[in-house]
């Protein structure tokens, strides 16, 4: 059974907003499901905003991929996201996305299959990958 967690708290200094951001996206980064809602619904994301002029304005945020991979900034909502270079296993590529199709990036304009299975940390072109017509 699946458990959401919803936060809402207004800081007075902006250290301690990050400190709860950074924490949120630790537990997300952890979790063996970072995902909220139905299969392939990317939905779980935090961000730290600040009220200036009666109007608030988004700082930083992060938010989970189709890959189920925890990202900064904003979402890719395509088929195949462009690729972005992996720091580590935690954000490698998977065989598959959260809907459990094959995994689909975009790099220089072509659209690339991941053949390498989970943990793909190679750039499409060089190795892992598989370019789609």
């Amino acid at each position: 059974m699946p458990y959401v967690v919803i936060v809402h708290s207004t800081f007075n200094n902006k250290s301690d907003a990050d400190h709860i951001y950074e924490q949120a996206k630790a537990v997300a980064t952890n979790a063996s499901v970072a995902r909220i809602g139905e299969q392939g619904e990317r939905t779980s994301h935090a961000f730290v905003a600040e009220e200036v002029n009666d109007e608030w304005e988004v700082d930083r945020g992060w938010h989970i991929d189709l890959f189920g991979i925890v990202r900064e900034g904003e979402p890719d909502t395509s088929d195949a996201p462009e690729w972005i270079q992996p720091e580590g296993s935690h954000d490698a590529y998977p065989a598959q996305n959260v809907r459990g199709e094959d995994s689909h990036v975009t790099r220089n304009n072509q659209v690339w299959k991941n053949t390498h299975g989970d943990g793909n940390v190679w750039e499409p072109g060089d190795f892992g990958w598989e370019a789609v017509s």
